[in-house]
């Protein structure tokens, strides 16, 4: 186990703050340590009974477009990921979900960041309209259980997050689980 014996905030910013300083290890020796401090995020895979639904958005932190599932930042640490999920869901391909299916959890980079992410698997869609925050831009792809099991075969995804959700959803879709 680590503790922190110094440390301080060196940025604050919108999505996440970075946190610096000096911790002890569990046998005395102290190093340093920085952290991204995030709220966590949600993302949701929509499951129309036939086809999962995914967006292509481009990414300035990779400098290209990547598939995902739909996801967003938690608003804060009362914020439920459920509900999130529920409005990003909305927001983000315009779908209201009649089920919400849990996925599970996961952390993206345990080594320096915090963000834990909530997975869910909705089901019993219904359309309604999108709305995008005004910076957002996406493409909406839909794909046939078949061209998930090639992607995830062929190793083309390249986000963590939504490869993780799409191989739980495969075998919760093997074991019956999904409403």
């Amino acid at each position: 186990m680590e503790i922190w014996l110094k440390s301080e905030p060196v940025f604050k910013g919108r999505i996440f703050s970075v946190r610096t300083g000096t911790v002890r290890l569990d046998d005395g020796q102290t190093t340093y340590r920085e952290v991204v401090e995030h709220p966590g995020g949600v993302c949701v895979l929509p499951w129309t009974g036939r086809s999962v639904i995914l967006v292509r958005q481009f990414r300035i932190a990779l400098g290209h477009d990547i598939i995902e599932a739909p996801a967003g930042k938690l608003e804060g640490p009362d914020d439920d990921p459920e509900a999130r999920g529920r409005i990003e869901l909305e927001e983000e391909v315009g779908f209201r979900a009649e089920h919400m299916t849990d996925a599970g959890t996961i952390y993206g980079t345990v080594g320096f960041c915090s963000e834990k992410i909530h997975l869910f698997v909705a089901s019993g869609l219904t359309t309604v309209p999108v709305r995008p925050e005004p910076e957002e831009r996406f493409e909406r792809i839909e794909w046939p259980v078949e061209t998930v099991e090639e992607q995830l075969r062929r190793h083309t995804l390249q986000d963590a997050k939504t490869i993780v959700l799409l191989e739980r959803f495969l075998r919760l879709l093997r074991e019956n689980r999904l409403p």
